[in-house]
């Protein structure tokens, strides 16, 4: 939901203002911004898992790297400004400015909640998708699936696969059981 403000447009200057003036978690999307709520505890754990089980299979690489969500991702064209703070991030290259990623990421996950799975399968998927990241990969906590866009030509994706708990998925010469992703979550 867009922050309760009596604005017409917020510039991308006027966002890092406001956003240093606060302790406030926000995302910004071409004017608007939007507070970032607090994650339930399921949403940590597979966010957590899916950190520990990329981190564990790039272990020997040198050039990429895997962040969670307290790194913001900027994403603009001449005409767009967008900055998100994805649940899981890989990049392959420093394209840092301070605590900010001015690149592209390799792969990118959002791990859906009832707060945001409509602007991570809308808004966040169409950004993503125009500006190249490779892999764009949604959790669903409540069905225990991922789904995973990929194959990204053009600012398309091409390839969209979901994964159920009992499949395994085939990423960088590896095997991530989709059950291993979901291992730890408590019933309510």
């Amino acid at each position: 939901m867009p922050l309760a403000r009596d604005y017409d447009y917020m510039t991308y200057k006027e966002f890092l203002e406001y956003q240093s003036l606060t302790d406030q978690k926000t995302e910004y999307s071409n004017g608007d911004i939007f507070y970032m709520s607090p994650t339930h505890p399921n949403h940590n754990k597979v966010q957590n898992e899916l950190y520990f089980q990329f981190r564990s299979i790039l272990n020997n690489c040198n050039k990429c790297d895997v962040y969670t969500s307290d790194i913001a991702v900027k994403f603009q064209n001449e005409e767009e400004s967008y900055q998100f703070e994805p649940d899981v991030m890989i990049t392959c290259d420093n394209k840092f400015d301070g605590s900010i990623y001015k690149g592209i990421p390799n792969l990118i996950v959002e791990v859906l909640s009832r707060a945001t799975k409509d602007r991570d399968k809308g808004l966040k998927l169409d950004v993503y998708e125009k500006f190249g990241v490779k892999e764009y990969w949604l959790v669903d906590i409540n069905f225990r699936e991922i789904t995973i866009y990929s194959d990204n030509i053009n600012g398309k994706y091409k390839t969209i696969r979901t994964y159920s708990e009992d499949m395994v998925i085939k990423w960088n010469n590896s095997n991530i059981k989709v059950e291993s992703i979901f291992r730890l979550l408590t019933i309510e």
